[in-house]
């Protein structure tokens, strides 16, 4: 009986010696992106993510960067973030418009005047039981960590037109990222053009294009500060989600205090990064200033007017998404009452 008790007591106690040890054990994660090395997001967001979760778990978390489409090319990354093929992919619902339609509601032009109040936004849609967090990740099976919003777009112009009023941009072709883009450009009297971000530079330079709608640190990104002439500022003409999502399956296998952490980190990250990127914004837009480019301005009239077709272009946008069965509405009214929440 003695010797019996002795094994049960051993045996409770290697059990218990093995838990602790699995609680401590050193977890790697894999991050995959399909931005070039050093871009500006790795340098805000990923590689202060990387390291925060380092010193969150006392090193126990290690996570390894593949940027550069090494792992499979971004419209992949959903895909692969839910086979497992990667931990943690940079889902960007616009590359999976498809699966994933509802989260442009975040992205309307004129959705919201603030870019940091754009970011709180987007992270209560997207955390805690938000809209889209549970109409659009959690259906897709993943868990969005980072979430953030490239800086508003402008309008950037490679032409010589001068633009003194809102007429001034009539049929002027515009590269467009598609979707609400779309109706906010047609709305304003230009022509959208769809194209990869890598063949702007090429259709500026050749006139195929007269401008672009982008941040000003996505125009220093495609090397197109040289073509422009003119650009607008202080805007927001659209932008684009972004979020680095874990695979829902990867998430509940990991320990309790490992969750917690990147759920601090991500939040603390989310939340900070606005600042940042409208400190580059702010810093590219003035070398383009100083090298000669016009600045664009409205009138309050044109302002008004504008106002009018950021309205319509998310109405047209909602009743798209309606007629094909989508929630279109529903999502524009959530995102509204989120963009309202975070004043």
């Amino acid at each position: 009986m003695r010797s019996y008790r002795f094994s049960i007591g051993l045996a409770a106690g290697l059990a218990a010696g093995m838990m602790s040890l699995t609680a401590q054990a050193d977890i790697t994660l894999r991050l995959a992106d399909s931005l070039p090395s050093g871009h500006i997001i790795h340098q805000v967001i990923t590689a202060p993510f990387i390291e925060a979760v380092k010193k969150e778990t006392g090193g126990q978390v290690r996570i390894e960067h593949f940027p550069g489409e090494q792992v499979g090319k971004a419209r992949d990354m959903l895909s692969l973030t839910q086979a497992g093929v990667i931990d943690i992919g940079y889902v960007v619902p616009a590359y999976a418009s498809d699966k994933m339609p509802l989260s442009a509601g975040i992205e309307l032009p004129g959705i919201f005047t603030d870019y940091c109040q754009g970011m709180a936004a987007l992270y209560t849609l997207t955390h805690d039981g938000g809209y889209l967090e549970t109409s659009e990740f959690a259906a897709n099976k993943v868990i969005p960590l980072v979430t953030f919003l490239l800086p508003p777009y402008q309008i950037v112009l490679g032409t010589d037109r001068k633009i003194a009023s809102l007429k001034d941009l009539s049929g002027l072709k515009i590269r467009s990222a598609g979707g609400p883009m779309d109706f906010m450009i047609k709305g304003l009297g230009m022509i959208p053009v769809r194209m990869a971000p890598p063949e702007i530079y090429e259709s500026l330079s050749r006139g195929t294009i007269d401008g672009a709608l982008l941040p000003y640190m996505s125009v220093e990104s495609y090397g197109i500060t040289g073509l422009l002439k003119s650009g607008t500022s202080q805007i927001n003409f659209g932008t684009v989600a972004l979020t680095y999502s874990i695979g829902a399956e990867k998430w509940k296998k990991l320990p309790e205090p490992v969750r917690t952490a990147l759920t601090k980190v991500s939040a603390d990250i989310s939340k900070s990064a606005c600042k940042s990127f409208e400190a580059v914004e702010g810093k590219l837009y003035a070398k383009l200033d100083n090298e000669g480019s016009r600045a664009i301005g409205f009138g309050p009239a044109d302002q008004k007017e504008i106002a009018a077709i950021f309205d319509r272009a998310g109405s047209d946008w909602a009743a798209s998404l309606d007629q094909r069965g989508k929630a279109g509405s529903a999502a524009l009214a959530a995102v509204k009452q989120a963009v309202a929440g975070s004043r």
